[in-house]
C-alpha cells in the first residue's frame, strides 16, 4: 500500500543520512556513543525542524522504531568506517546523502500536501528536510557544510521537488511517481557529485580580497 511505501521510504531515507552522519563526522578517537548520537541527529534532524514548522507531530516521537533505526545504521556506519579508504568513505557520504535528500524530499512534499499546505511551502519543507539534519551534524562536529560548499546542493533538492510536484499535478499520486520524484533528485544530486557540478560564475558572490 501507499503507506508502507512512503514508510519504507522514510526507514530507508533514515539509514542512508544516519550512515551519512557518522561517516561525515568520524575523526580519530572518536567514540561510539558520540558517533551514534551524530548520527541519529543527522537522520532526524532536518524531519524534526520540517514536522515543528508544520506544528505537526514529529515523526520519531510517535513512532520510535525511526530512532532505533538510525542507532542501528550509526552503529553498521562505525564498524564499516574502519574497513573503508578514505576517498571511498568520501564518496559514500555523498552518495548516500543524495539518497536520502531524494527519499526525505519526496516524503516531506507528501507530507506538506496532505496536511494542506501550499506547493511552494512543501518544497521548502523538503529542503529543510533535506538540508537540516547535515547542518546540525556539521555544527556540532566542526565540519564545513555543504551549503558553504560551490557544489550544487540545495539546488538539486528543490529542482527536484518542482520537478515531483508537477508529476503530481500531471497524473497523481501512485508508486511510479514517488519513484520518479526519488530518481529525478538522486541522479541529479549524483551527476552534480560525479561531475563536480557548481553554480555558474555569474550567481556566485565574488571575493573582493584578491583583487
Amino acid at each position: 500500500s501507499m503507506h508502507s511505501l512512503n514508510y519504507f521510504i522514510g526507514m530507508t531515507a533514515i539509514t542512508a543520512f544516519a550512515m551519512a552522519g557518522v561517516l561525515a563526522a568520524a575523526r580519530k578517537d572518536m567514540d561510539i556513543v558520540s558517533l551514534t548520537f551524530l548520527g541519529v541527529i543527522t537522520a532526524v534532524g532536518g524531519g524534526t525542524l520540517r514536522d515543528l514548522l508544520m506544528s505537526t507531530e514529529v515523526f520519531w516521537v510517535i513512532d520510535f522504531n525511526y530512532v532505533w533505526i538510525a542507532i542501528a545504521a550509526s552503529i553498521l556506519a562505525f564498524y564499516l568506517e574502519r574497513h573503508l579508504r578514505d576517498e571511498s568513505v568520501w564518496a559514500l557520504i555523498l552518495y548516500l546523502d543524495a539518497f536520502g535528500i531524494a527519499l526525505f524530499g519526496v516524503q516531506s512534499i507528501d507530507k506538506a500536501l496532505a496536511l494542506n499546505f501550499s506547493a511552494p511551502v512543501a518544497v521548502v519543507m523538503a529542503t529543510i528536510t533535506g538540508i537540516g539534519g547535515g547542518l546540525i551534524r556539521d555544527v556540532l562536529a566542526q565540519r564545513p557544510n555543504l551549503l558553504l560548499s560551490r557544489d550544487i546542493y540545495a539546488t538539486t533538492i528543490i529542482t527536484g521537488s518542482i520537478f515531483y510536484i508537477a508529476l503530481l499535478g500531471l497524473s497523481g499520486k501512485t508508486a511510479l511517481e514517488t519513484l520518479g520524484g526519488v530518481a529525478f533528485t538522486f541522479v541529479f544530486r549524483s551527476l552534480a557529485i560525479y561531475w563536480h557540478w557548481s553554480m555558474p560564475k555569474w550567481m556566485i558572490l565574488r571575493s573582493n580580497l584578491n583583487g
